[in-house]
């Protein structure tokens, strides 16, 4: 019986890890990401970069390289997180939505909600891509819990939440942002008065 039972949970076993190489499959299947870095001229500074090529239904491609890290360059006014420099250097820069529109360098800008979309939908889509883009997983785009930065000069979040803008400025104060939290697969959009600030990725067109 105990042989028997053994034998059960080994093909089961087997059977678990086969799907899951298969969803790993399928959802590789139409895109792939290369590795590179940039060098801002502006201030020398070094990023990471990862070039994404999705294939779509009809046979094209979607090609786009994103910074593999948050944006460092010090656009006047922006701060690090708690205006403390060590954050600064470990999560980035804080923006307001002007100064992040100033802080991708030429060649360069902020990522649209489209092109936030088409990164998600490799991942598994808004409500799973949220644990392949955290530090350390498998997309390798490192987003980290940078947390944000309020009009009055407050600080909250770090290490709980990070949030970064979308190029899509709804009205004459209102941007919309994407926001990931800690323990949570679900990615989220939503408006944000924009002179918040907060974290900021810039990303190359191709096609």
């Amino acid at each position: 019986m105990k042989v028997r039972f053994l034998a059960l949970l080994a093909m089961l076993t087997v059977t678990a890890s086969s799907l899951d190489a298969q969803s790993r499959e399928a959802r590789n299947k139409h895109f792939s990401h290369e590795m590179g870095s940039y060098t801002d001229p502006r201030d020398g500074t070094e990023y990471k970069t990862i070039t994404f090529i999705r294939e779509l239904s009809n046979g094209t491609f979607i090609e786009r390289t994103w910074y593999a890290e948050n944006v460092k360059f010090e656009v006047e006014g922006s701060r690090p997180y708690n205006n403390t420099p060590e954050y600064g250097r470990q999560f980035g820069r804080l923006y307001n939505y002007e100064q992040a529109n100033r802080a991708c360098p030429e060649g360069w800008h902020v990522p649209t909600i489209h092109e936030w979309k088409h990164l998600f939908h490799f991942f598994g889509g808004w409500h799973h891509s949220g644990k392949y883009l955290i530090e350390g997983k498998e997309s390798d785009m490192d987003m980290l819990f940078g947390g944000f930065g309020q009009p009055d000069g407050s600080f909250k979040g770090i290490g709980v939440h990070g949030n970064w803008w979308d190029n899509e400025l709804k009205d004459s104060n209102s941007a919309g942002i994407i926001t990931l939290k800690k323990g949570d697969e679900n990615i989220y959009h939503s408006r944000v008065g924009d002179s918040h600030y907060l974290s900021c990725r810039c990303v190359k067109f191709h096609n």
